[in-house]
């Protein structure tokens, strides 16, 4: 059994053979456009956090260096330490630059020196040195040192800049050319969204400006509400238009198709090897138990998608669900979709986890609060209700949280038996199929080996599981 879930291996070889979302259409779609654009450009590919995109980025960025792509991978989040992003950028270029192309480089740097207005002596001497290099280091100290008059020289001599910059662009150009032969530069940078707000958007404008060369494809992965909100902190201003801001410095932006749902979970559950704990003969054994790998990844299915939840909050779920069932008996009742359902809400719901943990809320104030939770999520096409199989997952909830309150006063008889053969629920299910629920609840009533069970047990296994993790 796995605690946690770990990085996939990327294969040289066949690098999306691990990949459990099928985003080699992605790398596809992706190969098509840069291969259909001569000029360079910069690619923004936009997911929210927890959704793979740095697995998918290295992904394809090994398949672009089989295809004979020379790449660069460069995590902004990780370098933002560093007061001058042009000092990362061109030290990872320096990275891949040829023996033979040595000079150029050098003669980049140079130029990039003097445009750096941040850079002082004491600190830019310790940063080149470790991105660029002694020799580098050495120059830019040199330039440093004199940084203020030359700045100021710059100012009053606008020509002499603008020749400046027009001599790096063209060197970098020769570079690129020399390097990359008939195929465009990949320069992917990653995180870009978690990074400081003032870093996030200077990385920008040093594309913009300094490094929008033919040959050189900037891909950024970014969750592009979160830079939004970081280009938003940084003018200090919500009223700023971040996506039209945005657009300056993107000419392509790519959404990630949307994971299924339903192959990520049935990868987590071999992953972490529920079947161990599921499909045990001792469980098999018994009727009622035999069916708790269907119940479960059901469960799990609809909650992951009508929720949206990422793949990061999947794979805590399941990995935090599997330690839970190492304080399991092997043919212990489990329910196992109420199961992941309490686990659910204890993550995302904790304050009504701490309710029905702690007893105090009525059936009818459960039931309007996991109304409040799923109703505007999961419900049918028609009849505007959830769907059966949720039905019964709350149902469940319902009638074990009620059993657990004979003891609080709040117990309540759920079915209405006066109304003859149509059972009556006694409370105001809201969204929940009244007929559904209350033939769940009325099997449970009359079953002799869960008509009195509670839901305590659950959540004892549920907190211990919390401890290990």
């Amino acid at each position: 059994m796995k605690p946690k879930h770990h990085d996939l291996e990327i294969l040289d070889t066949d690098p999306f053979a691990n990949c459990k979302l099928d985003r080699k259409k992605d790398a596809m779609i992706l190969n098509r456009i840069i291969g259909n654009f001569e000029d360079g450009f910069t690619l923004a590919i936009n997911g929210e956090w927890g959704t793979g995109k740095t697995t998918f980025i290295k992904m394809w960025q090994k398949q672009l260096e089989q295809n004979a792509y020379k790449t660069i991978y460069l995590n902004a989040w990780e370098n933002d330490f560093v007061s001058e992003p042009l000092i990362c950028i061109l030290g990872e270029l320096k990275n891949v630059t040829t023996s033979s192309n040595e000079h150029l480089m050098k003669d980049i740097i140079n130029k990039a020196s003097v445009f750096s207005k941040k850079i002082i002596p004491a600190v830019a001497k310790g940063l080149a040195k470790k991105h660029l290099g002694e020799e580098a280091s050495d120059l830019i100290e040199s330039v440093a040192t004199a940084t203020i008059d030359v700045f100021k020289k710059e100012v009053s001599d606008y020509e002499k800049k603008r020749k400046d910059l027009i001599d790096f662009k063209t060197k970098l150009q020769e570079l690129v050319n020399k390097e990359c032969k008939n195929k465009p530069l990949i320069f992917i940078i990653d995180e870009l969204d978690r990074c400081r707000p003032d870093y996030a958007v200077e990385i920008l404008e040093k594309i913009k400006h300094f490094f929008s060369v033919e040959g050189i494809v900037f891909v950024l992965s970014i969750d592009k509400n979160q830079l939004c909100s970081s280009i938003k902190g940084h003018y200090g201003s919500n009223e700023i238009n971040a996506e039209e801001y945005l657009r300056r410095f993107i000419d392509i932006e790519y959404a990630l198709i949307e994971p299924n749902a339903e192959k990520f979970c049935n990868y987590l559950y071999d992953y972490f090897d529920f079947s161990s704990f599921m499909q045990n003969p001792e469980r098999l054994k018994y009727s009622d138990l035999c069916h708790d790998k269907e119940m479960f990844l059901d469960a799990a299915i609809k909650l992951a998608g009508v929720k949206r939840l990422t793949l990061r909050q999947t794979e805590k779920l399941f990995a935090y669900t599997r330690l839970a069932l190492i304080s399991c008996e092997k043919n212990a009742y489990l329910f196992a979709d109420l199961f992941f359902l309490m686990i659910y809400i204890k993550a995302f719901k904790t304050n009504l986890y701490t309710d029905i943990k702690n007893h105090r809320l009525t059936i009818q104030e459960l039931s309007d609060k996991l109304n409040d939770v799923f109703a505007e999520n999961i419900r049918l096409e028609q009849g505007n209700k959830y769907s059966q199989a949720f039905t019964s997952i709350l149902a469940k909830l319902l009638f074990f949280y009620n059993n657990e309150t004979l003891s609080t006063g709040n117990y309540k008889d759920l079915i209405n038996r006066a109304e003859g053969e149509t059972q009556i629920l006694t409370f105001d299910s809201g969204q929940i199929d009244v007929e559904k629920c209350a033939r769940i609840i009325l099997h449970y009533q009359e079953s002799m080996d869960t008509h009195d069970m509670k839901l305590g047990y659950l959540n004892d296994m549920i907190d211990l599981a919390k401890l290990l993790y």
